[in-house]
């Protein structure tokens, strides 16, 4: 397949893809379905019938629901190679380092593997870890080193170099997830020319997003110092760069890192008293930044990471909704567990009006 071809396919399925999006209307008609017919649905019957337990259902609900992203991301790969395959490859590593963060907390509890197994997300071979290897090593560095070969190789580099120097599981998981971005930052600067200034807008939208919400729980959660937090944070985001997000961590309070914040932000998270509050605002805020390049991007791989971005949050919605509905909660819990406007709110009308 020619790159033009490619291109085309790529918009092609990115562009049909997206209808299966929620909508804030299409959410209402889901809260208000029935769970036989949303396991019938979205092929989540056996799952729902099946399950032993409480734990068990909801684990193999979002086990259903990563393999339906999985199977998303195949058709996406088709016409890709080079720099832009590996895009995609990297971001959905993400699912196989909660697997790699739930072997590590396994062997620091001394824990055998048919207890870690079933907290394993069944992935991909292409983006695996060979988790029975990994078990049988005898310590957590000599895990980490074992990964310095493939394709987790700088992610575990990284952890190694830092567990090394801190010895505790806080800062390692943090230098997991902070490796993780800095290494999608890398790919970038691997792509064509024309797919990289949308991929460095989308990708650092997904890195501010996730820096604030670092620095606000480890500020003001965990009190940490400024320098402990700015070392945990990726100073290569869109609107947050280094010397902004120094000035932020040097704020004493929760209110005064948002009145410091672009104005674009500012904006986004203005009244927000919380982490909860802020995690759902900054999510509204990277969904309509990926609602934008899924729909204007000219780079086919920024609208299919658009794409997938936007469908994980879909899916983990739709699995909230599910877990809701076997706890039997109210609408009003459901509701906030999806991040839903609450009935007849401001924010229903609103978003029934942009559903027209």
């Amino acid at each position: 397949m020619t790159a033009t071809a490619a291109q085309t396919y790529l918009k092609t399925r990115a562009r049909i893809m997206a209808e299966r999006l929620f909508s804030a209307q299409r959410l209402e008609q889901l809260l208000q379905s029935p769970l036989e017919d949303l396991g019938r649905e979205f092929e989540l019957e056996s799952v729902i019938e099946n399950s032993a337990s409480q734990a068990a259902l909801n684990r193999a609900a979002e086990r259903a629901l990563i393999h339906t992203l999985m199977l998303e991301l195949s058709v996406l790969l088709r016409p890709l190679d080079g720099g832009a395959r590996g895009i995609l490859m990297h971001w959905t590593r993400k699912f196989e380092l909660y697997n790699l963060k739930a072997l590590i907390r396994g062997k620091l509890q001394g824990l055998p593997f048919e207890q870690i197994k079933p907290n394993l997300y069944d992935l991909p071979a292409l983006i695996r870890l060979p988790h029975d290897r990994l078990l049988r090593t005898e310590s957590i560095l000599e895990l980490l080193r074992s990964l310095e070969q493939g394709p987790f190789a700088d992610i575990a580099a990284q952890a190694r170099r830092v567990y090394e120097e801190k010895n505790e599981p806080f800062s390692l998981d943090a230098a997991i997830d902070r490796s993780y971005y800095t290494g999608m930052l890398r790919r970038i600067r691997r792509v064509a020319d024309d797919d990289r200034a949308p991929l460095q807008r989308l990708v650092g939208t997904l890195i501010d997003q996730q820096n604030l919400i670092w620095l606000l729980r480890y500020r003001f959660s965990y009190r940490l110092s400024p320098s402990e937090t700015y070392y945990l944070l990726v100073p290569f985001g869109r609107r947050l760069h280094q010397e902004r997000l120094k000035r932020l961590v040097n704020q004493e309070r929760f209110e005064l890192v948002i009145e410091q914040l672009p104005e674009r932000l500012r904006a986004c998270m203005e009244g927000v008293q919380d982490l909860l509050g802020a995690e759902r605002r900054l999510e509204a805020e990277t969904a309509a930044q990926a609602r934008d390049c899924l729909r204007f991007s000219q780079s086919a791989v920024t609208r299919s990471l658009a794409y997938l971005v936007l469908r994980e949050m879909d899916l983990k919605k739709l699995y909230a909704l599910v877990q809701g509905k076997v706890l039997q909660l109210s609408d009003p819990l459901i509701r906030i567990a999806v991040g839903m406007a609450q009935h007849g709110s401001d924010e229903q009308r609103e978003a029934g009006r942009e559903d027209v």
